[in-house]
């Protein structure tokens, strides 16, 4: 979603991929199905890549600049124990 309180996320890239096998061919039938084997395969292949890689990067991406306000936060709650802890031995 894109709106003024939470920003935008654009996520592009390219891939290419390709194969070679050799496959009997007895009759047109057989050879259309060794090419629907081919390209169902490569398919999976690429969906399974694109999940791994593309998806998981941005997930990663996304998490760092979520932890990166919680990091800021963390800061400033050890400073404010240590001030605590700073006017209790004084």
């Amino acid at each position: 979603s894109a709106s003024a309180a939470l920003g935008e996320l654009d996520l592009s890239g390219n891939m290419t991929r390709q194969v070679e096998q050799d496959l009997p061919v007895d009759t047109d039938e057989s050879h259309i199905a060794n090419v629907g084997k081919l390209v169902e395969d490569m398919e999976l292949k690429m969906r399974n890549l694109l999940q791994e890689v593309y998806f998981g990067k941005a997930k990663d991406v996304v998490g760092d600049l979520r932890s990166a306000g919680s990091l800021s936060d963390g800061a400033r709650d050890r400073e404010t124990q240590r001030e605590i802890i700073g006017s209790m031995r004084r």
